[in-house]
C-alpha cells in the first residue's frame, strides 16, 4: 500500500464482536476502515471480520484503558459500538482517546440509570409514565393506590429485559421484587405505571442538532400470556401501524426536550415508546445504536436508509449530506425469535439453520451446542435464536419469519 493510501485509511475502535455487531463490522470493512475490535470473548462470532482483533472486556472500563495504554500501538479516529448496551463506556473510550464526537460522559452516565434518566426527563417535561424508586415492598403498595394496577417493575440498571415483571395483582408483588433485586446491583428498584397501548421502538440521529427520525417499529407482544409475568417481545414489524405524522411531530418534540437538556448535537438516539389514549409517551430512551438487529439489519432494509454508515460516520466526526438521511422506499420486515417455550428442555446437542429463500434476510442462533436450555423465558437474553423476513405486505412478512422459526432444528440430549 502506497504513503498516500496509509494516510487516507483511518481506524475505527470496535466495542465488540459478537452476532449483533456482524453487520457493523461488514459495514466498516466495506467503508475501507482499519477495525480494532475489542471482546471478552476470544472465540466472538465476528472475530474473523477484524483487522485486528484483541480479547479484551467490553464491560469494563479498566481493561479498555489498560488495552489502550500497553497495547494498541495505532492511531485512533473513532470509537463504536454496535448494539451493545455501554454508551458511558464508549464515551469514556473515546474521551480518554481525544476522538468523542457524539455523547459526552455525564450524558452518557445518565442515560445508562432507568431512574435518573426518567428524572431528567420529568425536569425537562417529557411526556412518560407516573414512576418511583422503592426499596420495600410496602412502598409499591402505596404506589399502586395511587395510580391503580397494572405495574411494571424494574431494575435501574440492566437491560435486555432482565428483572422486568409486569404486576396485575397484590399476590404478585413480593415475587416480583425479589425477582428485580436479583438482576440489580441498586438497593433500590424502579416501579412504574403500565400505559396499555400500542409500542413502538424508535430510532433517530442527531446530526448538527438536527433530529432525523428514521426507523419505527410495532413490537410484538402477542404473546405476553406465555411468557407472564415476564415482559418479552417476541420480534417487531416495520412500517409501523401506529406511527402517524402526528405522532412523529410528537416525538420530534419529546427528543428535543431531552437532547437539548443534555446538549447534544450528534448522536444516535433510540427510543421505547407508548401510545396512550392517542398520546405519545417515552418509556425509555438510549444514547446508542439498537441493538436485536433493529439498526443493522431491519432499519436499512425498511427505509433504504444506510444506518450503520451514518452512524460510523458521526462516531468519526465525518460529514453526513442530507440525502443519505433521505427515506427511499417502505418494505415490510418482521423480526421473529426461536423461544425456549417451543417444547425444549436440556442440553443442546446439535442446531439446525434452515435452508434460506427470497423472503429470508437474515437468521441465527444465539444460543451453541453446549448450553442448558431452561424451562422459562425470563428475558431476552434467553432467546434462542431469530429470524428476519421480507414480503409484500406485513402479513407476508410475519408469515415467512414464523414459518421459518417452525424449521429452526434443536436437539437436545
Amino acid at each position: 500500500m502506497q504513503m498516500a493510501e496509509c494516510i487516507l485509511v483511518k481506524t475505527l475502535l470496535v466495542l465488540g464482536a459478537g452476532q449483533d455487531q456482524i453487520p457493523g463490522l461488514i459495514k466498516a470493512r466495506e467503508m475501507g476502515l482499519y477495525t480494532v475490535v475489542l471482546d471478552g470473548n476470544p472465540e466472538a462470532k465476528g472475530k474473523s471480520l477484524a483487522d485486528e482483533f484483541h480479547q479484551v472486556s467490553i464491560k469494563h472500563f479498566q481493561q479498555i484503558e489498560s488495552f489502550i495504554d500497553n497495547t494498541l500501538d495505532k492511531s485512533v479516529d473513532g470509537v463504536i459500538a454496535f448494539g451493545v448496551d455501554i454508551p458511558y463506556i464508549i464515551a469514556r473510550t473515546a474521551t480518554r482517546l481525544g476522538v468523542n464526537y457524539t455523547i459526552k460522559n455525564e450524558a452518557a452516565q445518565l442515560s445508562e440509570d432507568k431512574y435518573q434518566s426518567k428524572c431528567f426527563m420529568e425536569e425537562q417535561g417529557v411526556n412518560i409514565p407516573a414512576f418511583k424508586l422503592v426499596s420495600q415492598q410496602q412502598e409499591i403498595e402505596t404506589f399502586i393506590k395511587q395510580h391503580q394496577l397494572p405495574i411494571i417493575i424494574k431494575p435501574i440498571d440492566n437491560s435486555a429485559a432482565r428483572g422486568v415483571s409486569f404486576i396485575n395483582s397484590f399476590d404478585q408483588i413480593e415475587e416480583a421484587f425479589a425477582e428485580a433485586f436479583n438482576n440489580t446491583q441498586s438497593d433500590k428498584i424502579l416501579i412504574e405505571k403500565y400505559l396499555a397501548g400500542p409500542q413502538v421502538s424508535t430510532e433517530s440521529f442527531i446530526i448538527n442538532g438536527e433530529i432525523h427520525n428514521i426507523g419505527f417499529a410495532d413490537r410484538n407482544y402477542s404473546n405476553m400470556e406465555r411468557f407472564f409475568p415476564h415482559i418479552i417481545e417476541d420480534g417487531g414489524d416495520l412500517p409501523s401501524l401506529y406511527m402517524t405524522e402526528t405522532l412523529k411531530y410528537s416525538l420530534t418534540k419529546q427528543l428535543q426536550l431531552i437532547i437539548d437538556g443534555l446538549g447534544i448535537n450528534n448522536a444516535v438516539i433510540k427510543g421505547d415508546i407508548v401510545i396512550y389514549e392517542d398520546k405519545l409517551f417515552i418509556i425509555e430512551f438510549a444514547l446508542r445504536l439498537s441493538g436485536g438487529n433493529f439498526s443493522t439489519v431491519e432499519i436499512p432494509e425498511n427505509t433504504g436508509v444506510d444506518f450503520l454508515k451514518i452512524a460510523i460516520k458521526l462516531h468519526l466526526n465525518e460529514s453526513i449530506n442530507a440525502s443519505q438521511l433521505s427515506i427511499t422506499q417502505n418494505k415490510h420486515i418482521s423480526i421473529r425469535y426461536k423461544f425456549v417455550e417451543d417444547n425444549l428442555q436440556g442440553k443442546i446437542k446439535s442446531l439446525t439453520i434452515p435452508d434460506e429463500n427470497e423472503n429470508i434476510i437474515l437468521q441465527a442462533f444465539h444460543a451453541n451446542p453446549g448450553d442448558i436450555i431452561t424451562t422459562k423465558t425470563k428475558n431476552h437474553a434467553n432467546r434462542l435464536g431469530f429470524v428476519i423476513s421480507k414480503g409484500s405486505s406485513r402479513e407476508s412478512a410475519t408469515r415467512h419469519a414464523e414459518q421459518q422459526i417452525l424449521n429452526m432444528g434443536i436437539q437436545v440430549d
